[in-house]
């Protein structure tokens, strides 16, 4: 069992028996870490979760514990007994059968292929919606929240299917945002702390950040990506690009909360990228270093309508999915890397290397223009495109139309706000009325 699942599960055991039971949370003021005076009957119920549990880690899960319940205004060691309790996927045998719900779990499955649509395909689409893990719900009215639900969904004459699933997800997320502000149904996203005491951060439940206008952002650390290819013995003859992310550290100001991140772009498939921003923290020497949980990831439809207003084309135009490039493709190619500009400005917006090795054979020196058309000739060598370089290829082609997604977002003066809204978009956060994200607390 992997331990996310072991900390989720220890997480919603927590809050639990701290609800429910009004379990000793704090000692003076401090967690009760390794103190006789530790809420024993709490202490074995995590151990049952989690046996390999660490100190740090169980500090962690009372640091949460009474973070949610501040949140929520239940005093420690008082008892509420009101609520059932619930995580994606399995729920721990430290909570009771009667105690459980899959109220968060039903939510999700009662969704439509249009709407699933929109937030992408794969395993991934319920957190590109609400990236909450675990939640809690008032028991006696879930078969209410349910039937009101319920009511939400209905057939609308003369409208495209994706409009209306759109609609449908909108009054979904404003009915439970209400519930999050009641505190009837709270959905939580949980994170590693990295330094301190950890916070709730509310999304989508109010209209935040959605009244602030993002200002001063700038990239910090340069774009860059790898274009060489190798295919020497050390690969196993096999074409690959020595590495396959594109990467830039950035920062903006929301308010007055200075945000600074790091952001990665990866093969994710032959037709999409795992794009993701990671918060930069302050570590212990007092450098700033990518955090140890992740903002989570730009959802697909997302990222490709960002790059199509940013960039003003489509994301995979002229990228051949199943076959050979065409001449005219391969002509558009080689015009496109020679047109993005290297170096200029500072911060670069454009920095990648060109080196390209076969086993027994060099080829280096090479102009742009002349890689590419060397490395559209190998593509077309295979016959099947899902081979790792045909992937691998089209994934550096959209690196090359992010690139000047961001050289274009520079001209245009909108660079600080595609470098905000790329944040916003990993972290599920709305910021217009076109974005679907649902409400959830985080807590970090």
């Amino acid at each position: 069992m992997a331990d996310t699942q072991l900390q989720e599960e220890a997480s919603i055991t927590a809050f639990y028996y701290a609800i429910e039971k009004g379990a000793t949370i704090t000692y003076k003021g401090q967690p009760a870490t390794g103190l006789s005076v530790r809420d024993e009957s709490l202490y074995q119920a995590l151990i049952e979760v989690y046996p390999t549990m660490p100190d740090r880690w169980y500090e962690t899960f009372l640091k949460q514990t009474k973070v949610l319940m501040d949140w929520m205004g239940h005093k420690e060691g008082t008892t509420d007994t009101s609520y059932k309790y619930g995580r994606f996927g399995s729920v721990p045998s430290t909570i009771p059968s009667n105690k459980v719900t899959d109220f968060g779990d039903w939510i999700f499955n009662k969704f439509t292929k249009e709407q699933k649509a929109l937030f992408g395909s794969g395993s991934g689409v319920k957190d590109s919606w609400d990236p909450m893990d675990v939640y809690i719900a008032k028991k006696s009215e879930i078969s209410t929240f349910k039937k009101e639900i319920s009511e939400l969904y209905s057939d609308r004459i003369g409208e495209k299917e994706a409009d209306v699933a759109a609609m449908e997800i909108k009054s979904l997320n404003s009915y439970l945002a209400y519930l999050h502000n009641t505190r009837e149904f709270v959905g939580i996203s949980l994170k590693e702390t990295d330094k301190g005491e950890p916070k709730i951060t509310e999304t989508n439940i109010s209209k935040g950040f959605g009244e602030i206008q993002p200002s001063g952002g700038e990239i910090t650390k340069d774009l860059f990506t790898y274009m060489d290819i190798d295919g020497s013995k050390g690969k196993n003859g096999k074409l690959d690009f020595k590495g396959n992310s594109l990467t830039y550290q950035a920062e903006f100001n929301i308010g007055n909360v200075l945000k600074k991140y790091k952001y990665e772009s990866k093969i994710s498939s032959r037709e999409n990228h795992a794009t993701e921003p990671r918060d930069l923290v302050q570590g212990s020497s007092g450098k700033f270093v990518p955090a140890k949980a992740r903002n989570g990831a730009v959802p697909a439809p997302k990222m490709a309508a960002i790059i199509k207003d940013y960039s003003g084309e489509k994301m995979n135009k002229n990228i051949p999915m199943n076959s050979n490039f065409t001449e005219e493709q391969k002509k558009y190619w080689v015009k496109f890397i020679n047109e993005i500009k290297v170096g200029d400005p500072k911060p670069d917006l454009g920095k990648f290397s060109i080196h390209l090795q076969k086993p027994d054979k060099w080829f280096d020196n090479l102009t742009p223009k002349e890689f590419m058309n060397k490395a559209i000739e190998l593509d077309n060598e295979y016959k099947t495109k899902n081979d790792k370089y045909p992937v691998a290829l089209r994934s550096k082609l959209r690196s090359l139309r992010y690139i000047k997604a961001f050289q274009k977002a520079k001209g245009d003066d909108r660079l600080g706000d595609l470098i905000a809204i790329l944040y916003f978009a990993s972290s599920k956060i709305n910021i217009s009325d076109k974005d679907l994200s649902g409400p959830f607390i985080k807590i970090q």
